[in-house]
Order: structure tokens, then C-alpha cells, then sequence
């Protein structure tokens, strides 16, 4: 973060104890930052602020926070000690950062001190010697950790030839270490420094962080998840460290902890003891090597203790096996055995070709992945398109919400300022998802904003939209339902044209009227001149959603129903409606879009 400037420290989570538990702690900070909460509450989130999100929450996944919040906040998990089993999962999401609830003052500080300390990575000087030992030492502030860990583990995945699952458990862990070795072990006394060293060797990968401090007793402290430990603010670290690094151990003192990790198995460890039964039976001698730049490494050898054959090897064939080099198979001469050599080395080819499959798999995975981020970017851009209600609201209340069900949808709102004080409120629904009815939605607003320029009636507003969107439609099979209505509150009226829309509705304080299809959906029947309705609606509100807020948690419920029992609870506000809508839909299993929008002038 640059200096200057201002940071919050942001809370989304439904439950008033966390809320007031991470106030309490950020008053112990010198000086005490702002803490604000985030659930229900319209509170404009900034690049600077620190949010903090309690992952019990439905929604705490990183694809909402990152549409709700952008990508620049810092997003940290709020774990309780119930829901530790879950971190691993919460880290693989990119969390900026993790914190245990009951929540300890000290580690959040920590965070925070992260978070406000200048943006630009430290010097360090990590050595690597002749034996491969990596060392590194360094002044103990907070921060150092981020930059630490990513050098040290950059530089153990190149020398013990780490996979992805094993370097992300030694990310987690070693950040953990540095940072108790910060915060309680050497401190942020001047020239105090913490040590961090690696080695790998034949059983895998040792990793030892020691710090100046007077050291703990790793025994007298219980496990987060008993019932001793559960509501303690301290040990969940050390639980962690237990959980993610296949050995952990501490010195006498207890101020240095060595982590240790299992090598990754080489993937031709499996077929040896198939090579050894297969030279048994065959009588094959043959060896397996290993390609590398600077030699070779011997992986079966038939003829290591067999002194007797005096026929000179033949080189076989190789085949490519990824980062692990190629794979050469060395076998008697040709006919001797050469039906065996033949099956062998068809064998090791399909051995060698499974190897290169998991790694394209893995190659079209991290494909995947940018596709992904490359969606929510398009996703992020296509709701930009929707304009805000917030600027139509001194018209009157207005309030409006889309959520598509995958990274692009069809479902989309439009309002428009019209001459005289009205307001032009539109809702559509393609009959799909994704990129295809994205593109779709994205051409009706093109249209609708060049329509709605030039008519100031629905339904030749409509009639003016029809030819180029069937046209649209109709390469691609789908269509589209369209509801268009114009609030007059001069004339306290309603002006409106609805091709095909099930979910429109005028509310008022005695009841409801459904504002019924006078047309088919766009795409479905040739063009004819769209009809259009008259309704007054002094004080009423306009209601339209998609049929993804149809779809109830309580299936005997229909949508009408719904709407009449709000209106019976005296919920007329345009807010009060949507947000009742979206809060009423089976958000865990829905499978379509979600759009509403509500006005009244």
C-alpha cells in the first residue's frame, strides 16, 4: 500500500461477536485503524481497505468477493476454530492472508502491519552453497515474510523438484513459521534477525526456521479443535504446521522448527518392482536410465549383479518424459529376446506417453484457468454495461441487481431518463447463458440505447429493437423476453410493452396487478407492431425479475404468491423488494440467471 494513504479495516460477516471481537483487537493497534462492517450495508469498498471475511459465510468465495469488491482490496480469511479443517481449501483460493477466530490481537496486527508496509519488495540475499543447502537470514520485521517465503520456495521446487500440492503445503507452513518467529520468537528489536535453511536429500525436503527468542514448550499447547483449545486464541499456528508438513519438530529450546516434507515420487518408482518380476520372467537383461544434460541416473539395472553376459548392450529407444528427461532403455541384442525386448519397450512407450498426458492435462488445466480469469474479466466489463440505479434516484427510488449464474449471462436491466421526469425501465432474459447470450444481451443494449434516443414509447421503442435482435436471434436459435415500461409521474401512469414476459408487476397498497405478455418473445414469431398498455400508478411501484428469481427454496410457493406476501408484510420499497427477492431464491442450487429491478417516482 503507498504511503499516505487512508485503510480500513473492513468485516463481511453476519455475526455481531466477530464484528466486535476484530474492533477490540485493531484497538490494541498503535494507532488503531478504522473497523467497519461490511454485511447488509451499501459501504463503498476501497483499494486500500483490509477486508477481513468470515468463510463460514455462503458466500465467501473468491469469484463473488472478486466481483463485489474488484481485485485490489486485500482479502483476508476469517477461520474459526470449528471451520479449521477447511483452510486448506480456503487457501488454494488466493487469500491475501488467513486469520483464527477467537481472534488474537497480536496476529492481526501482524496482518495489518503487512498490509500498511510499503509496496516494495526488501533486498534479500538468499544463498544456495555447493551441497544445495539454501540459507537466507534476515532482519525480523513483518515485512520480509512475504518476500522470504516466495524466494524460498522458488528455490526448493528447483532443487528438490517439488509438484504444485507439496509447494503450496510448504508456502502455507513456512509462512506460518516466519511469521511466529516475527511476532513472538526474535520480535522487532533492532539487529534482530530470523534464520530460515533448506535442504533436500534423498528422503525429501527438510526446512528450518529458528528465531532469538526465549522459545515455547510446543507440548503445553492444545489442539485448536478440543475442547480445551477451541476458544483459545492461540495454537491454531502451530495445529496448522502439524496438518500441512508431513513432520514437524522442535529443538530443546523450542525457538527453531524444522518442517519436513516427502519428496515428490518419482513416477517410475511404481513399475520397478514390475521391472525386477519382468526380467525375472523373461530373462531379459535390459537396464532403464534416466537422460539428463550433465548424465544419466540408472533406474533398473538386471545386469547389476550378473557378471556372466559378455554381449554387448544395444540402446533400444528413448522417449521425452517432461521435466524428468527422457527415458532410455537398454537392452541384449536383437535376437536373444527380441519379442520380449519388443513388449518391454512398448510398455515403458505407454508408461512414458501417461507421463506426458498429465502433463498436458495439467498444461489444459492452467489453459482453464486463464480462461476463467479472462471470463470474470468479461463478466466484470458486461455488468459495467448495466447502468448504476443509484444515478436515476433523484427520479425517485430505484433499485436494480444482476447475477449471472456463470461468468456471462443473458438476463440484463436498462433504465433510461426520459424528457418530462419519466423513467424508461427495461428487463430482459435470453433463453440461454454464456458467451452466446452475453453477445446477445450486449447487441440489445446497443439497440435499446439508440431506440430509446429516438422514441419515447415502449412499444415503438420495441418495434425499432425487434428487426435487428431477431435477426441476432436467429443465428444462434435462441430468443429473448422483453419488457419495457415507461413511469409518467407527471400523468401518474404507466406505459408499457412486454413481448413474452412472465415476471412484471405494479404494486400498490391493495394489491398486486400482473402486467401480462401482449406479444410473443422476441425471436419466436415475425415482426408485427408491438401493442402497448395504460395503467395509472400514482405511488406504486414497478416490479420485473427473471425466472431465476422464480426458482424458490419453496417449491409450493409460486412467484406471485411471493410478490403478494410481501406486499402484505407492507414491502413497497423498490430496495426492500430486490433484496428480498434475491434473498428468497435457492442461491446454493440455482442453475439461471438473476435479475430484478424495481422503481417507483
Amino acid at each position: 500500500m503507498k504511503d499516505g494513504d487512508a485503510a480500513r479495516i473492513l468485516v463481511l460477516s453476519s455475526r455481531p461477536d466477530m464484528l466486535q471481537a476484530v474492533a477490540a483487537a485493531a484497538a490494541e493497534i498503535d494507532p488503531s485503524p478504522e473497523v467497519r462492517g461490511l454485511f447488509g450495508r451499501p459501504l463503498s469498498v476501497l483499494p486500500t481497505d483490509l477486508v477481513l471475511v468470515d468463510v463460514a459465510e455462503p458466500r465467501a468465495t473468491m469469484p463473488y468477493l472478486r466481483r463485489r469488491f474488484g481485485p485490489a482490496p486485500a482479502l483476508v480469511a476469517l477461520i474459526e476454530g470449528a471451520w479449521i479443517d477447511r483452510l486448506g481449501s480456503a487457501l488454494a483460493e488466493d487469500w491475501t492472508d488467513y486469520l483464527f477466530y477467537p481472534l488474537n490481537a497480536d496476529e492481526l496486527g501482524l496482518v495489518w502491519r503487512k498490509h500498511t508496509s510499503p509496496a516494495e519488495t526488501p533486498d534479500l540475499n538468499v544463498d544456495v552453497d555447493e551441497s544445495g543447502r539454501i540459507r537466507v537470514v534476515f532482519p525480523s520485521n513483518v515485512r520480509y515474510q512475504r518476500a522470504v517465503v516466495e524466494r524460498v520456495v522458488v528455490a526448493c521446487r528447483h532443487l528438490a523438484d517439488l509438484d504444485g500440492e507439496t509447494a503450496f503445503r510448504l508456502r502455507v507452513t513456512l509462512g506460518e513459521a516466519v511469521a511466529n518467529a516475527i511476532l513472538y520468537g526474535s520480535g522487532d528489536r533492532p539487529g534482530a534477525v530470523v534464520r530460515v535453511s533448506a535442504k533436500a536429500g534423498i528422503n525429501g525436503l527438510r526446512v528450518k526456521v529458528s528465531d532469538e527468542g526465549g522459545g515455547f514448550d510446543p507440548d503445553a499447547v492444545p489442539e485448536p479443535i478440543s475442547r480445551d483449545g477451541i476458544a483459545r486464541p492461540r495454537g491454531r499456528g502451530l495445529f496448522l504446521l502439524k496438518q500441512l508438513a508431513d513432520g514437524v519438530a522442535f529443538n530443546d529450546t523450542g525457538n527453531m522448527v524444522t518442517l519436513s516434507f516427502r519428496g515428490a515420487p518419482d513416477p517410475l518408482v511404481r513399475i520397478e518392482p514390475l521391472l525386477r518380476r519382468f526380467a525375472d520372467v523373461t530373462g531379459l537383461q535390459f537396464r532403464l536410465d534416466r537422460l539428463f544434460e550433465d548424465g544419466s541416473q540408472v533406474l533398473f539395472d538386471s545386469w547389476e549383479n550378473d557378471e556372466s553376459s559378455s554381449s554387448p548392450p544395444e540402446v533400444r529407444e528413448t522417449w521425452p518424459l517432461g521435466d524428468a528427461g527422457p527415458l532410455r532403455l537398454v537392452h541384449e541384442p536383437a535376437g536373444r529376446a527380441d519379442a520380449a525386448a519388443s513388449l518391454l519397450s512398448g510398455w515403458l512407450g505407454a508408461v512414458a506417453e501417461g507421463e506426458q498426458s498429465r502433463e498436458r492435462l495439467l498444461a489444459r488445466r492452467l489453459r482453464r484457468e486463464r480462461v476463467l480469469a479472462e471470463l470474470e474479466i468479461a463478466r466484470d466489463l458486461q455488468l459495467r454495461l448495466l447502468p448504476p440505479p443509484e444515478d436515476f434516484r433523484d427520479l425517485g427510488r430505484v433499485a436494480a441487481r444482476c447475477d449471472p449464474a456463470l461468468s456471462l449471462g443473458g438476463d440484463f436491466y436498462y433504465l433510461v431518463r426520459l424528457a418530462d421526469g419519466c423513467l424508461g425501465v427495461m428487463l430482459g432474459d435470453v433463453s440461454s447463458h454464456g458467451p452466446s447470450a452475453a453477445l446477445i444481451m450486449a447487441r440489445t443494449l446497443s439497440a435499446v440505447a439508440v431506440a430509446t434516443g429516438t422514441e419515447a414509447e415502449p412499444a415503438a421503442a420495441l418495434d425499432a429493437m425487434h428487426g435487428q435482435l431477431r435477426a441476432a436471434l436467429a443465428s444462434t436459435e435462441m430468443y429473448m423476453t422483453l419488457f419495457y415500461g415507461v413511469i409518467d409521474p407527471g400523468r401518474g401512469e404507466l406505459r408499457y410493452a412486454n413481448a413474452g414476459h412472465p415476471y412484471a408487476y405494479l404494486l400498490g397498497s391493495d394489491g398486486i396487478r400482473r402486467l401480462a405478455a401482449l406479444e410473443p418473445p422476441v425471436g419466436v414469431a415475425p415482426l408485427q407492431p408491438y401493442r402497448q398498455a395504460r395503467l395509472p400508478c400514482a405511488g406504486e411501484t414497478l416490479l420485473a425479475f427473471t425466472d431465476g428469481l422464480a426458482e424458490l427454496s419453496d417449491p409450493l410457493e409460486t412467484p406471485d404468491a411471493r410478490v403478494r406476501r410481501r406486499i402484505d408484510r407492507g414491502d413497497l420499497d423498490p430496495e426492500t423488494l430486490v433484496a428480498a427477492l434475491f434473498a428468497d431464491s435457492d442461491d446454493e442450487m440455482r442453475l439461471d440467471d438473476r435479475t430484478a429491478v424495481a422503481a417507483s417516482l
